[in-house]
């Protein structure tokens, strides 16, 4: 048998042996996720050759088949990701951890190293061992023309091994073999029945491309690790509890709010149904059966309750699994509530009417409107003038959906409807902590709140003196200060003003800032009242009958003669606003479509009732109303706010000595102050 060469290794004795391989900690920065667990010295020392050169960082332990199970707590112990091994051993690795174990397969490359020199050799050979390996062997050696015979044998428990000895001592001793070819197996166990043993191993290229997919299978492993991170961390932040559930209803995931709500540890929900959890959660059971997405069904869990969202997760056509969310309904309600308030705040400031609103037939009011056109095209501010229900705030909301902040809000505020402490916080926010009962987040003003839009401030000769401060500082500067704040805040705004009052006489009183009331009456505008366009009673009389019959449902479409000149005969004192009070009535009491006067009669009792003072036709005569010392007074106010407050020329003008028109300041200033 000497022709057949000599042995190519020696035999090595599994028996007692054992190695580490360790990493060498001066090549490697952090710790390796990938161990390769070599069945024999030899493949050790293979793997060593590679990882010097391939790049790719892992631990090597040697360990063979008995010792590489009782060696798996420790490898789980390092954290390692990813196993590589081979054979048998690979096999025993992958049934009894849960961690993934590449192998190292034989190429038919390395069973060629072992059979080429035996080709055209006058021996036999044996092939003895698991079938996996060996039946390509077996083609190999078929290939070279190599005699040979296979025992060959699938799973073994080590206790078997015995049986097997004795099989394969039968066999070499009923048909001699020359060499025996097989893994680390057959080499400890029958390798001494034959004198010339070759081992097939995995070369370098074989380790190479393992440890390769080992990285590979890493790298996928880490990507999914972190998008189960990534996704972990997006359902922590819902505020809906949310279950991942499997096929059989168990739960493979629960976020933060899920275990927050249900009172139970992360940890104890996984695996268990979810049911366990509580059990008026199984209905997820039927949505897994029907694969249907169900949403918006109620049930009454020990903590509450809650809406159900079920999504179905389907595959090939079946459900495999769902995820289970769950909200408070508690919560809905809230949720409701902020949504219809950040509507109502969004409508508050939206201006809804525009100029072409403004109806009139009295050509001096179109004359002042093509006027105000030209006013809103500019971001100068408004002064609106006018007695109460002249439609002041229409016309305001008109000036800003003409202008260039159309789009930006329009807030409205009374500066005579609060108390001025009050509206100073609504006019200018504060800050956390500038008075006893201030939100902790603070707030934003009115004026924050129309940045790039348009401020409207309604009743403005009803602003506090310390209020028209402020307001001024804010006009002249566009800056604000919240209460409690040490920092201003730039503001981009438009303001339009109104009243009903006469400012100038205010001025003269002191009640009204000079300075102020100069800031405001850049554009000055003046509506007329309803008595002076008697051209529109009728027409906006008939208007408002039919939009209020609309409300109410009634057949009202009509005015009769004597009605309409009852209406005109009227001085209407509250303007449009009372016009529409009166239609209001006629609309809701009059029995026919068309009105007459004699069937409305309880509705015209304000008509009917003398006014305490007979309107005056024009405003010189209406600035002549009242006895002769409210005139003298009125004079005196109007006198001095035409000369800016200077006295000397104001005696001039009057005809009086500067002590007459100081004593009449004096009686001014005491009827403003009662």
């Amino acid at each position: 048998m000497a022709g057949c060469g000599g042995t190519r290794e020696a035999p090595v004795d599994f028996a007692n042996f054992h190695c580490l391989i360790t990493t060498n900690k001066d090549h490697v920065a952090m710790h390796a996720q990938i161990c390769l667990v070599a069945p024999f010295v030899q493949l050790a020392e293979i793997a060593g050759t590679v990882r010097s050169t391939c790049g790719i960082n892992f631990d090597i332990e040697t360990a063979n088949l008995e010792e590489a199970v009782a060696l798996l707590p420790r490898l789980e112990a390092r954290h390692y990701q990813v196993l590589i091994s081979r054979g048998r051993t690979a096999e025993l690795l992958r049934q009894h951890s849960v961690l993934p174990v590449i192998d190292i397969t034989i190429s038919s490359y390395d069973i060629l190293e072992v059979l080429a020199d035996l080709a055209g050799q006058p021996c036999r050979v044996g092939i003895v061992g698991h079938a996996g390996i060996m039946r390509d062997c077996a083609k190999v050696a078929a290939m070279l023309g190599i005699s040979f015979y296979c025992i060959l044998f699938e799973q073994a428990d080590a206790g078997e091994y015995a049986m097997l000895r004795n099989q394969v001592r039968e066999r070499v001793a009923r048909e001699p073999i020359d060499v025996m070819v097989g893994d680390t197996i057959p080499q400890s166990r029958f390798g001494e029945l034959c004198g010339n043993f070759r081992l097939i191993s995995s070369g370098p290229e074989s380790v190479r491309q393992a440890v390769e997919s080992a990285q590979a299978f890493l790298n996928v492993l880490q990507l999914e690790r972190v998008t189960r991170d990534h996704l972990s961390t997006v359902l922590d932040m819902f505020e809906k509890a949310v279950f991942s559930l499997d096929r059989g209803g168990c739960i493979t995931h629960a976020n933060r709010t899920a275990a927050m709500v249900f009172q139970m540890n992360r940890a104890e929900m996984l695996g268990k149904p979810i049911e366990a959890v509580d059990p008026a959660l199984a209905v997820a059971r039927q949505t897994i059966a029907d694969g249907i997405w169900e949403v918006g069904q109620v049930v009454e869990t020990r903590h509450g309750r809650m809406v159900c969202y079920l999504y179905p997760i389907n595959g090939n056509g079946a459900s495999h699994s769902i995820v289970f969310a769950l909200e408070r309904v508690e919560r809905l309600y809230t949720i409701e509530r902020r949504v219809r308030y950040q509507e109502q705040q969004k409508s508050k400031f939206t201006a809804t009417y525009r100029l072409d609103d403004y109806v009139t037939y009295d050509t001096a009011m179109q004359a002042r409107l093509e006027l105000l056109n030209r006013y809103a095209g500019t971001d100068a501010t408004v002064l609106i003038i006018g007695e109460s229900g002249t439609g002041k705030e229409l016309l305001a909301q008109g000036i800003h959906n003409a202008s260039r902040r159309a789009g930006g809000p329009f807030v409205a505020v009374n500066c005579g409807a609060l108390p001025p402490t009050l509206l100073e916080s609504e006019l200018f926010g504060y800050v956390d902590g500038a008075f006893t009962g201030a939100s902790r987040k603070g707030k934003k003003g009115l004026f924050e709140l129309a940045d790039k839009g348009t401020l409207f401030l309604d009743e403005i000769g009803e602003l506090d003196k310390t209020l028209q401060t402020r307001l001024l500082r804010v006009i002249q500067e566009r800056q604000l200060m919240r209460l409690g704040a040490e920092q201003a805040i730039p503001v981009d705004i438009r303001i339009v003003a109104a009243t009903n009052q006469n400012l100038e006489e205010m001025v003269v009183a002191g009640t009204f800032r000079q300075d102020l009331f100069f800031r405001l009456n850049v554009l000055k505008f003046e509506t007329l009242p309803l008595r002076m366009r008697r051209r529109d009673i009728i027409p906006s009389a008939v208007l408002l009958l039919r939009r209020h019959a609309r409300a109410y449902k009634t057949d009202v479409v009509d005015l009769d003669a004597g009605l309409r000149q009852a209406l005109l005969q009227y001085g209407w004192p509250g303007n449009f606003r009372q016009l529409s009070n009166i239609m209001e009535r006629i609309a809701i009491t009059a029995p026919d479509p068309v009105v007459r006067l004699d069937t409305v009669e309880p509705a015209l009792s304000d008509l009917r009732r003398p006014p305490g003072k007979p309107p005056a036709q024009c405003a010189a005569c209406e600035f002549a109303q009242d006895d002769l010392e409210a005139v003298r007074l009125r004079i005196v106010a109007k006198v001095m706010a035409e000369e800016s407050n200077c006295k000397s020329q104001a005696a001039r003008r009057l005809g009086i000595d500067r002590g007459t028109l100081n004593r009449w300041l004096k009686e001014l200033d005491g009827k403003a102050r009662h």
